[in-house]
């Protein structure tokens, strides 16, 4: 008997299983339903066809898994979940082919620039399709219709579909050309350059074509299937708003923790994504491998703790929990109670999120970090990772989404060395703080081309010189009772910053002040001549009122060199000046030991705060090694700006068990939520809360 149909949204937990040529032999459909039932997975995602079918496709040159006898892999999986009621996807990889098509249709092959078919990187004897050319059009096209006709699933999948480079095809040059006017770039144009630019704009609509078109080929034989195309961590930027508006949600495909990523690089994802396409639901896929780009461990076993905390991250900020196993058989099955445990406690939160939104007081200027040098990517990281220590909640806001910067209960904008603002960015960046709101630039702030220095826009102050470094043995001194001064105790001067702005700002300018000045450069060596000949004069930070609002700016590259020298003392600055900027206090605060990366969500009557524990030893690099429970952790929220954030004023008074008004405020113990010991006074409640292992969680409603 087949169970109710699921519906095709965001809430889903999903199962991928990725099969291999060879698991038509001895692939254990009981095994994977245990697996589904014990990870509370409520849809599922399986290998159809594309490189290997495994299914009997009648498409011709679509290659079938040459174990596949009389069986149909994904109709038995089909007919599994929509047993039990969950959401079907089948998956597609059109990156590649086999000899035979290479030999029948050598124009759907990707080409080398000097001409040469492409053989793939890690299979020899098989070869890279182009993207833009018949075998995604045409081919791929026919599968997806085939298996929308044929199967009851509620989407395709396409993996890898994006092509590899610019495929250097007849078609792709003769329709590059025909859209741009130009030849296809090569490595000997420069990658800034306007003609890498030019293909990267042509290549973005082209894929959003593509995308448009495979879901309009899924519908016409099958009105209720979709076409959902899978995305790398940064590549949502490839899907134009008006294809991303159409499809069901958005894919990250981001699988793990590599290469030195911090730990928190899934729930920036999820941001990153959510801020390109507002309200657009953004799911994270995870693999139970560990992730090396080098390596390419695909069949190993995560660590346990590493894999949850992975999930864990990603659903805090939003992106709905999907795994992806590669290969049916299951080796080591270790990954499973990590997997049941994310999953379990996305459950338990789950519903309370239920048409909730994200919400913050603060938010983040986000770059386009592929086009981006590596300062900046270092300067985004950077803010990125003072933020989370600081517990402190933050969406992105960028030039595709300045209405952000209106949205109820923003208060402070941090711009972490940007270096160019378009004029659009920057009106709306000076009318947010002429509103009231406050302003973070660091680095000396961005400029405007055709009108200089944003500082300049804001304060009325000049930078006379941009000093791109590196410089060596820089430091920075208080400016004797000047504000920022909390937290450096007795010391005078810290560490400063490697790339230097000078302001021209005369002493005793109206309006304008300035709480730290530059020592004065001097020599690192000889040892002996390791002092400053004059005294600290140039200001390298200043801030003042911009309207109803403020605007303050760091002088050098504070989050970048953060991010590289973690230099505890410039944490210290920049939490004094984000609370300068929030006025002191927040709407929700998460205190305690250890390190949080907190998310705030507010729904019609009610406010979310989840948290995932990062707190680890190996925190920077390295899989973690064990869960490191914390302690002592309170949560304290500041109602009227909670209400601010929610849009609805909260009643000061504690709910009753029975009906009628009140505020009621739950913690999550285990995976239940319990109500909670709350201490109220003068508008502000305070929670304590049980133990925190990988995720602390307090809901309110009213």
């Amino acid at each position: 008997m087949t169970a109710a149909r699921a519906g095709l949204d965001g809430t889903h937990r999903w199962t991928q299983l990725t099969f291999v040529e060879n698991d038509p032999l001895d692939f254990d459909l009981d095994e994977w339903a245990d697996v589904m039932e014990r990870t509370a997975s409520t849809a599922v995602c399986i290998s159809a066809g594309g490189y290997v079918a495994y299914y009997p496709t009648k498409v011709p040159l679509h290659h079938r898994s040459v174990h596949l006898g009389d069986r149909d892999l994904l109709g038995e999986v089909v007919d599994l979940a929509r047993s039990r009621g969950m959401a079907v996807m089948a998956r597609v990889d059109p990156h590649a082919v086999h000899r035979d098509v290479v030999e029948q249709r050598p124009d759907w092959i990707a080409r080398t620039e000097d001409g040469e078919l492409q053989e793939h990187w890690a299979m020899p004897g098989i070869y890279l399709t182009d993207a833009f050319g018949g075998y995604s059009w045409e081919l791929t096209t026919e599968v997806l219709r085939e298996i929308a006709r044929d199967y009851d699933v509620d989407a395709l999948f396409a993996n890898r579909w994006q092509g590899h480079g610019p495929g250097y095809t007849e078609t792709a040059t003769a329709d590059f050309r025909a859209a741009t006017g130009r030849s296809l770039p090569t490595t000997a144009d420069p990658a800034g350059g306007e003609a890498w630019a030019t293909y990267r704009a042509w290549r973005r609509s082209r894929l959003s074509d593509l995308v448009a078109h495979w879901d309009r080929a899924v519908q016409e034989v099958a009105p209720a299937v979709r076409f959902v195309p899978n995305l790398g961590s940064f590549t949502a930027a490839d899907l134009e708003p008006r294809v991303a508006r159409a499809v069901p949600f958005l894919l990250v495909d981001h699988q793990a923790r590599g290469d030195g990523e911090a730990l928190w690089a899934a729930g920036r994802d999820a941001k990153r994504v959510r801020a390109l396409h507002p309200g657009k639901p953004v799911g994270l896929i995870t693999s139970v491998g560990p992730e090396s780009h080098d390596f390419r461990w695909k069949d190993s076993v995560n660590a346990a703790v590493e894999t949850t905390g992975w999930i864990v991250d990603g659903f805090v900020h939003g992106a709905f929990p999907w795994f992806t196993k590669f290969a049916a058989k299951i080796h080591d099955p270790r990954w499973i109670p990590a997997v049941e445990r994310a999953f379990g406690l996305h459950r338990a939160v789950a519903g309370g999120l239920a048409g909730a939104r994200p919400v913050a007081e603060v938010l983040v200027w986000d770059a386009d970090e592929r086009a981006a040098s590596e300062r900046v990517r270092a300067a985004a990281s950077g803010v990125y990772q003072v933020l989370v220590e600081l517990g402190v909640p933050f969406e992105y806001v960028g030039p595709g989404s300045l209405s952000t910067l209106s949205r109820p209960g923003v208060r402070l904008v941090v711009v972490p060395e940007v270096p160019v603002l378009d004029a659009a960015a920057a009106d709306a960046l000076r009318a947010f703080a002429e509103g009231g709101g406050a302003l973070l630039l660091t680095g000396g702030g961005p400029d405007v081309p055709g009108r200089g220095p944003l500082v300049r826009d804001l304060l009325g102050v000049d930078v006379v010189e941009r000093r791109g470094g590196v410089v060596r043995n820089n430091y920075v001194q208080r400016e004797p009772g000047g504000a920022l001064q909390d937290g450096f105790g007795d010391a005078r001067r810290v560490v400063g910053g490697t790339r230097l702005v000078r302001f021209g700002v005369p002493d005793g300018a109206s309006g304008v002040d300035v709480s730290w000045r530059f020592v004065p450069d001097h020599p690192d060596l000889p040892m002996e001549e390791v002092y400053p000949r004059s005294a600290a004069t140039d200001p390298a930070v200043l801030g003042g009122a911009v309207g109803a609002g403020r605007a303050d700016v760091v002088g050098f590259n504070v989050t970048e060199l953060y991010w590289q020298a973690l230099q505890a003392d410039h944490l210290t600055l920049l939490d004094n000046l984000v609370r300068r900027g929030l006025d002191g206090g927040r709407a929700a605060e998460v205190r305690g030991p250890g390190v949080l990366d907190v998310a705030t969500w507010a729904g019609d009557r009610s406010f979310t705060v989840l948290a995932a524990n990062l707190t680890d030893p190996m925190m920077m690099r390295g899989q973690r090694r064990a869960v490191s429970p914390i302690e002592g952790v309170r949560a304290v929220f500041d109602l009227d700006r909670v209400g601010a954030l929610a849009g609805s004023p909260v009643p000061q008074e504690p709910a009753d068990d029975g009906p009628g008004a009140g505020l009621r405020v739950e913690v999550l113990v285990g995976e239940v939520w319990e109500r909670a010991d709350v201490t109220a006074s003068a508008g502000r409640i305070e929670v304590s809360l049980p133990p925190v292992r990988e995720l602390a969680a307090v809901h309110l409603t009213w």
